[in-house]
Order: C-alpha cells, then sequence, then structure tokens
C-alpha cells in the first residue's frame, strides 16, 4: 500500500506555478538549435535506464509541411540511433491504454493518474541547470516499477508481445506535451498564451490521452457485462466518443471533477 500512497494526488486545479513553468519550458525549447529536414539536431533531454535516453529531434515534420511550424520538435525514445516511439500516433497511445485497461483495471488506474502527474509537473523537479525535467521520486519510481513490473507480464500473457516500458512512455508522453505547447504557444520568438486559451496544448493533449481510454473502456466493460444479453449493450457509449473526436479533431479532455471520479481512490486528494 505504501508505493499506492506515493502516486495518491489532488486534482490540479488552479496551479499557479503551472503557466510559468510551460513558458519556461517553452523558452527553452524555442533556443534548442534546428538542424535540417534531412540531418535534425537531436536534444537530449533525460538519461534512461539500459543505455536508452529521451530526447527531441528538431525540426520535427511540422516544419516541412507547405504552412510550416518552424519551431516544431520530434519526440524520441531509444538508443543507439533508434527511436521506439517514431510510429506512436494517438491512435497507437490509446491503443497501448486500452490494452493495459484489458489487463487490469486497477494497473489502468495507477498508469493514467501518472499521466495526470506528469502533465501538470507533479513528479518534475530542476535539474542543475534549472532545466524542468520529469524526475519521479524514489518512491514513485519505485510504484512506476512494479506497475511496469505487472503491465509487462500482463501484455506477455494475454496479448503474446513486448511493450514499451512505462518510465519510457512516461518521458514519451512528457516530450509530446511539451513540444504541443511550443506548436501552439509561441509568438514573437517567446512564449506567449494570450492568443490561445491555455489549455491548448500540454494540458488538453495529455488530458486527452487519459480521458479517451476511460470512455473506450466504459463501453468495453459494458460489452462484457452484458456479452449473454446484447439488448443492453450500450453502443452510444463508444458512438459518442467517436462524434467528440470527430468534432474537436482529437481532443476530447475531461474535466478535473470527471478524471476524480473516473480515477479514484488515486485522484482524490486523500493521502
Amino acid at each position: 500500500m505504501l508505493e499506492e500512497n506515493a502516486i495518491v494526488t489532488a486534482p490540479a486545479t488552479n496551479d499557479p506555478a503551472y503557466k510559468p513553468k510551460r513558458a519556461q519550458r517553452i523558452a527553452e525549447a524555442l533556443a534548442f538549435a534546428g538542424g535540417t529536414a534531412d540531418a535534425p539536431n537531436k536534444h537530449v533531454i533525460a538519461a534512461l535506464p539500459l543505455g536508452k535516453e529521451a530526447f527531441f529531434m528538431k525540426p520535427g515534420k511540422e516544419a516541412q509541411r507547405e504552412n510550416p511550424n518552424i519551431h516544431d520538435m520530434f519526440p524520441g525514445v531509444g538508443k543507439d540511433g533508434a527511436n521506439e516511439v517514431a510510429t506512436f500516433t494517438f491512435e497507437v497511445i490509446w491503443e497501448h491504454l486500452v490494452e493495459i485497461s484489458i489487463i487490469n483495471q486497477i494497473l489502468f488506474k495507477k498508469v493514467l493518474v501518472l499521466l495526470y502527474r506528469n502533465c501538470f509537473f507533479i513528479d518534475h523537479a530542476a535539474d542543475e541547470n534549472g532545466n524542468l525535467r520529469y524526475a519521479p521520486s524514489a518512491e514513485v519510481l519505485d510504484c512506476i516499477n512494479k506497475i511496469d513490473y505487472a503491465v509487462r507480464a500482463g501484455f506477455n500473457d494475454k496479448f503474446k508481445k513486448e511493450k514499451i516500458g512505462l518510465l519510457e512512455f512516461l518521458h514519451f508522453i512528457d516530450l509530446l506535451g511539451w513540444n504541443e505547447d511550443v506548436k501552439y504557444h509561441v509568438a514573437n520568438n517567446a512564449a506567449d498564451f494570450t492568443a490561445k486559451n491555455a489549455n491548448v496544448g500540454r494540458p488538453n493533449t495529455i488530458i486527452s490521452v487519459i480521458s479517451v481510454p476511460l470512455r473506450i473502456n466504459d463501453f468495453l466493460s459494458n460489452v462484457i457485462e452484458n456479452v449473454e444479453r446484447v439488448e443492453r449493450i450500450n453502443v452510444r457509449l463508444i458512438l459518442s466518443t467517436m462524434q467528440q473526436l470527430s468534432k474537436s479533431r482529437g481532443v476530447y479532455p475531461m474535466s478535473h471533477k470527471q478524471l476524480r471520479e473516473y480515477l479514484s481512490p488515486y485522484l482524490d486528494g486523500e493521502r
């Protein structure tokens, strides 16, 4: 139970330090030197176990568009020139999390709470250069490792395949959210949150990563519960999610209140 207590989290509402932290990271990313489309520059963000790294390649793919996003970067996790997350679209990310829900509902909740904490910098800290980095405490890291062990066993048992480790996945989502902030909140080569709603970027992206699998899990649970009573299957559970995603182009963030209802007891503010 001690490792579970380490990730019990209060809803991160109205944190006055949140926007300044995002602005700090935007400024850091803008200072990264960019290469070319054929030879992008690699910027290592974190050293991971087993010789792996979390990194950005700059410029990213959107810098090559007809209407280019010159600040775009490409997140990566891997070693020896490999990028394990090169194909991680939102569809792949959601698939990965839904498969965890099939493995075990408690593990699913814990992983989503770790993503929630990641979104709001709860497990981040300043490094020796003052840069904000994903750096879970020893207690949280112990929890991550235990969840990772159980999830890996579940993937091998139920899906007969190896998947990305949980720590690497969390670092990737951190980079993904960081890059989304850089894409949407830059004006005159500086962080700017005035042109767009502050929720655009990191929070909407990562909370959508959490929210969509929760809604899909609702549908799967309903199907499983009513497998012998087909007339009770609520198809609207999945159709409403699909409709919302089509309207919002993949953005589907639940409110803090909704997430608390889904992710209790790990997201409830009681330690």
